[in-house]
């Protein structure tokens, strides 16, 4: 059967993947080789989410990640969904909106078989959405887009991630959400042995491509920043034009700490949090390992000044939740201005 000769190759990947994280090259520590191999399962659980439950003639919005499930950069205050989807469809996402700061829906184009993006084709943030006075909107996603809410579809278009971010996300509502195609559907059939071949090496192809990104590349320099850079469209990958990236690896001792001093333009949204090197976030069920706008406190010159440890800082404190390294990232979202690059200081506690 097409089928198991689909489950071999998948296998095949599976068994090699730890290479991409055991290369000596990558310069790992012993906890960077334990998260890879649990970042494996992460991967095939959602391989099998995003690409054998999901269909784009019927789509659901699938979780990216959660307080146990982490890949692609997950945010500590934010929540995504994806979906696949085909650009000779089309569809309705509707829902209702609470307490986000930022929301978005956001279109890539490229191969339907499991690769990363090769750009972005559209993206509409809560700025682009007409809603009502109770927070519930409507908007459809059609070749040939006619009136408010309504938004172009490139034929090449094959995945959507929803973004949605928030100041307190434990004590926030995220919106409700659901996606539905309004093109005409036939009943669906079992899937045939062709059909679930092809989604088995769509699931391959994910997990192989996210293994080729993840862990992130080793020059980032240690304990300090790389310039921040807004996201292009043309670039490839899952990430979004309304975000400013910037990269910094840490490596720190028990004793010491990381002073981050920065300004930040006027932007919906800016955090710092920390990842491993998988990109999948730190523990933040039992630790602050994450600082927004809203939560930081500014210093009587309007900068910030961010402490990364082991142990507490007196405020603007991110935990390092008991890794000795990793990176610390920073994202900035519908910033007005391109952010000077971050300051970073080791210093030792008295």
């Amino acid at each position: 059967m097409e089928s198991k000769q689909a489950l071999d190759e998948f296998l095949d990947i599976i068994r090699d993947a730890d290479q991409t994280f055991l290369d000596p090259e990558k310069e790992l520590d012993e906890q960077g080789h334990v998260d890879g191999y649990q970042h494996m399962f992460h991967l095939l659980q959602v391989a099998v989410d995003f690409y054998l439950h999901n269909d784009p003639l019927r789509p659901s919005l699938m979780p990216l990640a959660d307080e146990h499930r982490k890949l692609y950069g997950d945010n500590v205050d934010a929540v995504y969904y994806f979906s696949q989807v085909r650009g000779d469809q089309e569809y309705v996402i509707s829902g209702q909106r609470f307490d986000s700061c930022y929301l978005s829906f956001c279109l890539y184009g490229g191969d339907p078989n499991g690769e990363l993006a090769d750009r972005v084709s559209l993206n509409v943030n809560h700025r682009d959405i007409e809603f009502d006075e109770n927070g519930r909107f409507e908007i459809k996603l059609t070749q040939d887009p006619q009136a408010k809410n309504e938004f172009r579809i490139d034929s090449d278009s094959v995945s959507l991630f929803t973004r949605e971010y928030f100041f307190d996300r434990t004590s926030s509502r995220e919106s409700i959400l659901n996606i539905r195609n309004v093109s005409q559907q036939s009943a669906a059939l079992p899937l045939n042995d062709e059909q679930l071949a092809r989604r088995i090496r769509n699931m391959a192809m994910f997990f192989q491509c996210t293994t080729w990104i993840a862990p992130l590349p080793v020059e980032f320099p240690i304990n300090e920043f790389c310039p921040p850079f807004e996201f292009d469209a043309e670039q490839g990958g899952w990430g979004t034009v309304d975000n400013i990236y910037c990269f910094s690896r840490f490596r720190l001792k028990e004793d010491e700490y990381l002073k981050v001093t920065f300004t930040s333009p006027e932007a919906c949204y800016w955090g710092l949090q920390t990842w491993n090197y998988l990109m999948q976030s730190t523990n933040y069920a039992d630790f602050p390992v994450c600082i927004n706008k809203e939560q930081a406190v500014a210093s009587d010159d309007g900068n910030f000044e961010i402490y990364l440890s082991h142990r507490p800082a007196p405020q603007n404190w991110i935990s390092t939740a008991g890794y000795s390294e990793g990176i610390l990232f920073a994202r900035w979202l519908l910033s007005e201005a391109l952010p000077d690059t971050p300051v970073v200081e080791v210093k030792k506690w008295d």
